[in-house]
C-alpha cells in the first residue's frame, strides 16, 4: 500500500475476542463461518439452510455483551422520541374548506386544538414527505425570497404525485449527458486499462475498505477476499463476482482519503489537481467494465445483486450524479423488497445483519434524495421488523484481522446515521407543518408554544450526542474531525440544531414585531446553520456531497434572507460562511455544471444583503 492509501486503523476501547460457533452447515463442510444471523454469508450465498445450536448472552463475550447493551440504548431513545407537546395539523379536508370557511366571523384556525375527529396528532414515524417539506426548495419559496429571486429562471418537474414543481436549481433536469466524457478531455496522459495484478487491485481494495465501507457496512472483508481472489486465478470474468471486485476498484479509486485539515483550507481549482484527474479515470475504466456485468444484477434477485447495485448507486453520489444513483438504489431496494417478501429466512425478528445493513444504506441514500427532489417513491418503506437495526458483527479478532476494529465502529457509525435520522424526520414534521400553516394561512399557533417542543427535541438530541462511541463521539467546531465518521455525525447534528430552531427564524423574518425570546432562538439557529457551514470541507469528495452542496446553498439562503432583518443579529462572522459556500461550489462546478444555478440564488441574495463592507470580506475557514 502506497503513503496515498496508507491510513492508521482506529482502535476501540473493546477487546474482542474470536466469534463463538459456526452454523452447523459450515462445521459439516469445513468451511469458515462469520457466524451472520440468522443466515451466515456462506449458507446464503448457496441458499443452504443455516442453523445455530441454540445460545444465551453468557456465551458472548464481554466486549459483545457491551455492545448489545449500547445498543439496547439508544435504540431506546430512539423509539422513545415523541414531544410531551404537540400540535394538532389539518387534514387534507380540512385544507380544502378553508376557502370556504375563511369569511365566517366563526371561523375557526385549522391548527386550534379542538378541531374535532378529521385532525390527527403527530404520530413519529419515518416521514419522506416532511423531509420533503423542509429540503432546499421549500425554503426557497418563503415569502421573503419572491421579489429578490424573481429574475432567475425556474426549472420544471413534476413530482411523484404528478404534480409541476418550479424550482430554481436545475439538476432535477439537467444530468450530464455523457458522464466521464469531461475526463477525456482534461486529461492528457494516455488509455487507463483496469488492472488484474494483485498488488493493483489490493491497493484499490484497501482504499474502499479505509474510505467508502466504513460508512456503507454492506460487504464483509473476508468475502470481498474470496471474490478477489477468484478474480486473481481467473481474469474478469462477465459474472456478478467480477462486477463487484470492479465496482471496489471504481469506488477506492475515486473516494478521497479524509484530511481533517481540509475544513479550514481553501479549495483550489480542481482543474490543478492532475492526480484527482488521473484518480477519476481510473474510477471510470473499472465502473464501465463493471456495467457491462450489472445486466444480470438486474434480473437476479439475491444479496450479490443487491449490493452490486447499492454499490452502483454510491459511485453515481461519489461523481454528484444523484438523479443516476436514485435510480440504481431504487433498483437495489425494489430486489430487497422482494427478497424480503419471498424469502422465509428473512421474516420477522429473523433478518440477518447483512440483509439490515443493505436495507438501511439503501432506504436512507434513497430517501435523502427523494426529500431534496421529489422525482418518485421510495421502494423501501418499513422497515421488515421491529428490531431490524443491524445486529453488531460477529467479528473474530485476532492478529490477522486488522480490520476488525474498523469494521466494529463503521456498525456504530451506521446504527448512529439511522437514530439521528429518525430524530431529524420527527423534527422536520413538527417544522414543516408549522412553516406551511403560516403560509398558507397567514396565522397559526403562537411560535410561543412551539418553544417547549423544541427545548425536548434538542436535550433528546444532546443525550444522543453524549451516548456516542468514542471513535464517533465529535467536539465542536472550530476544532477539526478527526475522523469521517465524526465529520458527518457533526453535520447531522449542526443540520438538525438549525432545522428544530428554523420556525423561529420565519417567525422572526416574516414578523418585524415577534418577541426577544423568539429572536433569541432565531439567532440560535442562525449559530448552527453557521457551524454547519464552517464544519463542511470544501473539497473532499464523499457519498454525501451533492448533499452537502444542497444543506450548504439552503444554509447560506437562510443566512442572506435573515441579514436584511434590522432587528436580527447575526453570528460573527456569518459572511465567511458564504464565501466559502461559494469558494464550494466554484470548487466542483467543473464536475457538476448544476452549481452554477446553486451560486447564482447566492449572488441574488448577497446583492439585497445588508451585511457591512467588514461582515463581506472573506474571512479564513
Amino acid at each position: 500500500m502506497d503513503k496515498g492509501t496508507r491510513r492508521n486503523i482506529l482502535k476501540t476501547g473493546y477487546p474482542r475476542q474470536r466469534a463463538v460457533a459456526a452454523c452447523l452447515t459450515c462445521r459439516e463442510r469445513k468451511r469458515k463461518c462469520d457466524n451472520l444471523r440468522p443466515v451466515c454469508s456462506s449458507c446464503e450465498r448457496i441458499g443452504a439452510r443455516c442453523e445455530y445450536t441454540r445460545q444465551d448472552a453468557s456465551s458472548f463475550d464481554p466486549a459483545s455483551l457491551q455492545i448489545l447493551e449500547q445498543l439496547s440504548v439508544i435504540e431506546g431513545l430512539v423509539r422513545g422520541i415523541q414531544p410531551s407537546t404537540s400540535f394538532d395539523f389539518p387534514t387534507a379536508a380540512a385544507i380544502s374548506s378553508h376557502q370556504e370557511q375563511q369569511n365566517s366571523p366563526a371561523d375557526v384556525h385549522p391548527l386550534q386544538n379542538d378541531l374535532g375527529p378529521d385532525t390527527e396528532p403527530i404520530v413519529p414515524s419515518l416521514n419522506l414527505e416532511a423531509s420533503r417539506g423542509s429540503n432546499t426548495d421549500r425554503l426557497l419559496q418563503w415569502p421573503i425570497f419572491d421579489k429578490v429571486l424573481s429574475s432567475l429562471p425556474r426549472f420544471k418537474f413534476f413530482d411523484s404525485n404528478s404534480q409541476e414543481v418550479f424550482t430554481y436549481l436545475d439538476d432535477a433536469v439537467r444530468q450530464t449527458d455523457a458522464p466521464g466524457a469531461h475526463l477525456s478531455l482534461t486529461s492528457s496522459s494516455g488509455s487507463v486499462n483496469i488492472s488484474t495484478d494483485k498488488s493493483d487491485i489490493q491497493q484499490l481494495v484497501d482504499s474502499f475498505f479505509q474510505r467508502v465501507n466504513i460508512k456503507n457496512p454492506i460487504l464483509s472483508r473476508q468475502e470481498v477476499e474470496e471474490y478477489c481472489h477468484q478474480y486473481y486465478e481467473n481474469g474478469p470474468q462477465f459474472n456478478l463476482e467480477t462486477g463487484l471486485v470492479l465496482l471496489i476498484c471504481a469506488l477506492g479509486a475515486v473516494a478521497d482519503e479524509f484530511n481533517p485539515l481540509d475544513m479550514g483550507q481553501s479549495p483550489v481549482s480542481s482543474f490543478q489537481t492532475p492526480s484527482r484527474l488521473e484518480r477519476l479515470k481510473l474510477g471510470h475504466c473499472y465502473f464501465t467494465a463493471s456495467e457491462k456485468r450489472l445486466g444480470a444484477a438486474i434480473s437476479r434477485v439475491d444479496t450479490l445483486s443487491i449490493q452490486c447495485l447499492c454499490l452502483a448507486g454510491i459511485y453515481h453520489m461519489y461523481l454528484i450524479r444523484p438523479v443516476q444513483a436514485l435510480r440504481l438504489f431504487h433498483a437495489a431496494g425494489s430486489s430487497l423488497q422482494i427478497l424480503l417478501s419471498t424469502n422465509s429466512q428473512y421474516s420477522v425478528g429473523g433478518t440477518s445483519q447483512l440483509i439490515s445493513s443493505l436495507f438501511w444504506t439503501c432506504s436512507k441514500s434513497e430517501s435523502e434524495i427523494l426529500a431534496e427532489m421529489p422525482l418518485g417513491i421510495p421502494a423501501l418503506r418499513d422497515p421488515p421488523s421491529q428490531d431490524s437495526y443491524p445486529p453488531p458483527q460477529q467479528i473474530t479478532r485476532d492478529k490477522s484481522n486488522k480490520w476488525a476494529s474498523s469494521e466494529e465502529d463503521s456498525w456504530f457509525f451506521l446504527l448512529s446515521e439511522i437514530a439521528l435520522r429518525r430524530i431529524t424526520d420527527q423534527v422536520a414534521e413538527i417544522v414543516t407543518k408549522y412553516i406551511d400553516s403560516k403560509i398558507r394561512y397567514q396565522q397559526g399557533q403562537r411560535i410561543e408554544d412551539l418553544v417547549p417542543i423544541v427545548a425536548e427535541f434538542e436535550s433528546q438530541v444532546e443525550t444522543f450526542r453524549q451516548l456516542l462511541p468514542e471513535a464517533i463521539r465529535f467536539h465542536d467546531v472550530p476544532e477539526p474531525a478527526s475522523t469521517e465518521w465524526q465529520q458527518y455525525s457533526r453535520g447531522r447534528y449542526y443540520r438538525v440544531l438549525e432545522l428544530m430552531h428554523r420556525p423561529f427564524v420565519f417567525t422572526a423574518i416574516h414578523e418585524p414585531s415577534c418577541s426577544p425570546a423568539v429572536q433569541a432562538l432565531a439567532k440560535k439557529g442562525l449559530e448552527n446553520g453557521l457551524k454547519y457551514l464552517q464544519h463542511s470541507q470544501a473539497s473532499h469528495r464523499h457519498h454525501g456531497l451533492w448533499l452537502q452542496l444542497r444543506n450548504q446553498l439552503r444554509i447560506a439562503s437562510l443566512l442572506l434572507a435573515a441579514s436584511t432583518i434590522p432587528h436580527l443579529t447575526m453570528p460573527d462572522g456569518w459572511y465567511g460562511g458564504i464565501s466559502k459556500t461559494l469558494a464550494t461550489l466554484d470548487y466542483w462546478s467543473w464536475e457538476f455544471p448544476s452549481c452554477k444555478s446553486y451560486t447564482d440564488v447566492i449572488l441574488a441574495l448577497s446583492a439585497s444583503s445588508s451585511g457591512t463592507m467588514e461582515e463581506r470580506t472573506p474571512m479564513s475557514y
